[in-house]
């Protein structure tokens, strides 16, 4: 092969390759995503044993927020308001069940977040309170991430103290769907979650994948038949 014709040749493939970098999806990169509604079981409350009532007040989906455990579907609310309680749910919480936390007790709740398109999930950050025992409160011992029939469970280590912390779990690869389901398991009788944030990114477009395949077989093609013909006229 002469020296234009090589030069020529790696600037196509380096092309394609710069190519690759722009199409929609080929570098796409996790970032945070907010889901469209969420659905669950209402917080308990003093109908329940309660001190206060630690129901989800600002959901606006359909359900009625004002008794325990009923069923909340088609809206949003406390766990995704961008509110994060920094203090014990005994010091924030009250009897109108407008406080920062959604809680239940003698329950593994299971959260069912949806989201607008078929996202790939990478990381869940969830902000819960750790009340060590007090009025039988504590961090939950774990989670369970579900999304498109792939699971995993995520084990929690209490830290030292009393105070409000939050657990990111990171998930592994395959997590790709639409919707993502979260399991809370207790540790004691009642947990309580102040906030539930995600970070994702798209599902690579078929169509920019073949047009990319495509590419890049026709440069290697072009390549190959070049060298050929220019060892041809040299042999």
């Amino acid at each position: 092969m002469n020296r234009l014709a090589y030069f020529f040749s790696r600037s196509l493939l380096s092309g394609a390759a710069a190519a690759a970098l722009t199409l929609p999806g080929a570098a796409a990169i996790a970032a945070p995503v907010s889901p469209t509604s969420y659905d669950m079981p209402n917080g308990y409350g003093i109908a329940s044993g309660g001190s206060y009532n630690y129901w989800d007040r600002s959901y606006t989906g359909s359900g009625d927020t004002e008794l325990d455990f009923a069923p909340l579907s088609g809206g949003l609310g406390d766990l995704t308001d961008g509110v994060i309680a920094t203090e014990r749910w005994d010091q924030v919480e009250n009897l109108a069940g407008t406080g920062p936390y959604v809680g239940w007790a003698l329950m593994d709740p299971v959260i069912t977040f949806h989201f607008g398109e078929t996202l790939v999930f990478s990381q869940l950050t969830i902000w819960h309170d750790d009340a060590n025992g007090y009025g039988n409160v504590a961090t939950p011992r774990g989670f369970i991430v579900t999304v498109g029939g792939q699971s995993q469970t995520f084990d929690i280590v209490d830290p030292a103290g009393d105070a409000p912390f939050v657990s990111v779990l990171n998930l592994g690869p395959g997590f790709v769907g639409d919707s993502l389901q979260l399991q809370v398991l207790r540790y004691d009788s009642a947990t309580m979650l102040s906030e539930v944030a995600f970070e994702a990114q798209p599902v690579p477009e078929p169509a920019s994948a073949a047009l990319l395949g495509l590419g890049l077989a026709a440069v290697l093609g072009w390549s190959r038949s070049r060298r050929r013909s220019e060892d041809a006229l040299t042999g």
